[in-house]
């Protein structure tokens, strides 16, 4: 992952403000109005965009706005984006966002791969802040799995 700051210092800040100003409106429950920050944030970053730190950040602010809208196809991809691009193998958040991404899909392979991932590096704790329902599907799939 490479850093804008040595390269675009002027325009990190200017995606900061901008995921930032989307981050207000989505706490104040104005998340279609957010995600148009966060689309335009996403479209300032160089391409490949994928190659910036800064792309884990706005796919799982996308994520998480989109999950509050109840949009999981929408907000899919985007958590694949936010599991590509993030900075540390140890970071458990994406791999959750996706697991509770498919888990509202109804596609529970997928759901419990990433759930299983996330329980592996950070066992009950990498749950802590998901809804409790998610913690509790983990549990009845990996037990579903293991009497197969």
């Amino acid at each position: 992952m490479k850093d804008l700051t040595p390269e675009h210092p002027e325009l990190e800040r200017q995606i900061i403000e901008t995921v930032e100003a989307g981050n207000v409106l989505d706490e104040t429950q104005q998340h279609e109005q957010a995600l148009i920050y966060y689309d335009q944030a996403w479209g300032m970053l160089p391409e490949p965009k994928t190659d910036w730190e800064l792309a884990s950040w706005i796919a799982s602010c996308h994520v998480n706005t989109h999950m509050d809208l109840e949009q999981y196809a929408l907000a899919k991809p985007w958590a694949e984006i936010a599991l590509q691009t993030r900075g540390s193998d140890i970071n458990t958040g994406p791999w959750i966002e996706l697991g509770i991404v498919c888990m509202r899909l109804e596609q529970h392979d997928e759901a419990f791969a990433n759930l299983d991932l996330a329980y592996a590096y950070g066992k009950e704790r990498a749950f802590q802040g998901s809804p409790r329902d998610v913690l509790q599907y983990y549990k009845e799939q990996k037990a579903k799995r293991e009497r197969n």
